[in-house]
């Protein structure tokens, strides 16, 4: 192999690293996803608002003052259980009113094989009504996928280690924060610079 493109800066440190002196003739180059501004991006006009409220009412969470959002898939690096088990943390350190008032969205599927029984989990940490937890299960294309970026004021994902997190990428291209793990491309998206 003469080259190798890594998708996050510590791909490329760990290629060479590895590689040692045996790096020196080989092209080792950081190539970042890139996102279509015209499929992610920030709602303001008045039909895509109406779109918006409309996906809110869908997916029933049209009252919640604050809606953090996750999508990715269920699997056992991901953590989509300890993010549940956060939510409920963070909702018992807003008490019990403020709580009521947000919502984690989980674009994920609650049972996978190489991941947790998510259901059970939020059955088990969760009271529906104050730790508000929804899964979103349908495939969505990418219009919608941009109204649910547009519709959270946070996007989540505690990943123990990502080669990159494309929906962290997507989420900021909507205009909507992140919160995630200092890890793989993750770390490249929050501006960490060593």
């Amino acid at each position: 192999v003469d080259v190798l493109l890594g998708i996050s800066k510590q791909t490329v440190n760990i290629n060479k690293l590895v590689l040692g002196d045996r790096a020196k003739n080989k092209v080792i180059k950081y190539v970042p996803h890139g996102i279509n501004k015209f499929h992610f991006y920030p709602v303001y006009k008045k039909e895509e608002l109406d779109v918006k409220e409309a996906t809110e009412a869908q997916m029933g969470v049209s009252d919640y003052e604050f809606i953090a959002f996750f999508n990715s898939r269920n699997i056992a690096r991901k953590h989509a259980s300890d993010l549940i088990f956060a939510w409920r943390q963070f909702c018992d350190k807003l008490g019990e009113e403020k709580a009521k008032k947000t919502c984690l969205i989980m674009h994920t599927a609650p049972f996978d094989q190489n991941g947790t029984n998510l259901e059970a989990v939020r059955e088990a940490f969760c009271v529906q009504g104050i730790n508000n937890v929804f899964f979103s299960t349908d495939k969505l294309n990418t219009p919608q996928m941009n109204m649910l970026y547009n519709i959270a004021d946070v996007t989540i994902l505690p990943s123990s280690n990502e080669g990159w997190g494309l929906s962290l990428t997507e989420s900021m291209m909507a205009g909507t924060m992140i919160i995630a793990n200092t890890t793989g491309g993750m770390l490249d998206q929050m501006r960490f610079v060593d």
